[in-house]
């Protein structure tokens, strides 16, 4: 029996390859089979929504300080690439709405959205951009769960989970469609309560550890949310290729 077939979920777009929650670093993911972009959600002062993982502008741009605290205009200005190789300089940190219309066709998006995020906003964005049925979404802040899932009933739902029982917590709040959980704690009877229940499996991998990607396979997980598809896809392909 042929291995199954593993969708891949991109932290942060292919990272390793190009600057992190840029046009570079999904095009990278894409080129390795992504067919999930992680966008992750923050607000500039003045409400637009933009791609950055950090508070701060620090890390992954030539600007100071909170994105919350800048105009939009000002940061379009800034250079989200050249901390990572000057030849991605002027990468800018692109907005969510610019995002979307790039992934339009190309792949489906993974929202983590961070706390101080304005909800009815991000929810009109995500109908006018046509990505309801094409996305799901994953709040660290639970009462901002709740808003969304009041809001927008429809949407996708990822929660996080070690086991059944942590997973029912969940359920008794929303309907999950997905819920990720470190590979080792997967089991047969995890992953078959999950689909019996509708819920896909995704396996945590992020960071640069490549180690659990072939127990990911191994445990027959339905996703994988990592940051190295350029390592994960040839053992997948080398698993399906193998015929079992």
């Amino acid at each position: 029996m042929a291995a199954q077939n593993i969708e891949i979920v991109v932290h942060r777009g292919a990272n390793a390859l190009a600057p992190e929650n840029t046009i570079a670093s999904t095009d990278s993911a894409l080129k390795y089979g992504a067919t999930w972009i992680e966008l992750d959600i923050r607000k500039s002062k003045d409400g637009v929504l933009f791609n950055l993982h950090d508070e701060t502008l620090d890390r992954t741009t030539n600007g100071k300080g909170r994105l919350a605290d800048m105009l939009a205009k000002d940061v379009g200005k800034l250079d989200a690439s050249s901390w990572f190789s000057l030849l991605y300089q002027g990468e800018p940190v692109p907005t969510i709405a610019y995002m979307l219309d790039y992934l339009k066709g190309k792949a489906k998006v993974f929202f983590d959205v961070k706390r101080g995020t304005p909800i009815p906003a991000l929810i009109h964005l995500v109908r006018e951009k046509g990505f309801a049925d094409n996305s799901f979404f994953w709040f660290a802040d639970e009462g901002m769960l709740r808003e969304f899932i009041t809001l927008a009933p429809e949407m996708k739902i990822k929660v996080n989970a070690g086991d059944i029982d942590r997973l029912k917590y969940w359920q008794a709040i929303c309907k999950p469609s997905f819920v990720e959980i470190a590979p080792e704690k997967i089991t047969d009877k995890f992953r078959k309560y999950c689909h019996k229940h509708g819920i896909k499996v995704m396996a945590a991998c992020q960071e640069d550890d490549t180690s659990q990607f072939q127990l990911v396979i191994d445990k027959q997980a339905d996703m994988v949310n990592l940051d190295r598809p350029e390592v994960f896809q040839p053992l997948l392909t080398k698993k399906q290729n193998a015929g079992y």
